[in-house]
């Protein structure tokens, strides 16, 4: 039923968007996912709802964690749509959250190389994010 996580792929995808143009999440776009899997969990899968809200709050302690050791490697709006996409995803999130930050790995090497900035190059991580929701989403159910 791949078809249910289509309004979290068009509102990751809006996300992805504003990231690239704005560097900035709005708000009500983690809202809005979060919202949208509470609805479906608590309407649909109703034995998924405890998953997820651990999975959610697992996911929410391990990136705010990164987010005050490393400063500067995520930011807020990051933490918040994975965070959603956590209670959306249940323990897909794990590998959602491994392939987008292997294609957003590769990116920033590239772009590192590219402008001669190497290691220290920074990025935008909600296009990784979307492209790993999309692959988590359709390429392979683990």
């Amino acid at each position: 039923m791949w078809y249910l996580y289509i309004p979290a792929l068009l509102l990751t995808a809006y996300a992805a968007y504003t990231d690239v143009k704005r560097k900035e999440i709005d708000n009500w776009v983690s809202i809005a996912i979060l919202s949208y899997g509470i609805l479906i969990d608590g309407i649909l899968y109703r034995q998924k709802f405890v998953e997820s809200f651990v999975f959610m709050i697992l996911i929410f302690a391990v990136l705010i964690t990164i987010y005050y050791i490393t400063p500067e490697s995520l930011g807020g709006g990051d933490i918040k749509i994975l965070t959603a996409l956590a209670f959306v995803y249940g323990h897909n999130i794990i590998p959602l959250i491994f392939i987008a930050g292997m294609i957003n790995l590769v990116y920033g090497l590239i772009k590192g190389i590219k402008e001669k900035t190497y290691l220290k190059t920074k990025t935008i991580f909600a296009p990784a994010i979307f492209a790993g929701t999309i692959a988590t989403t359709f390429i392979g159910r683990f």
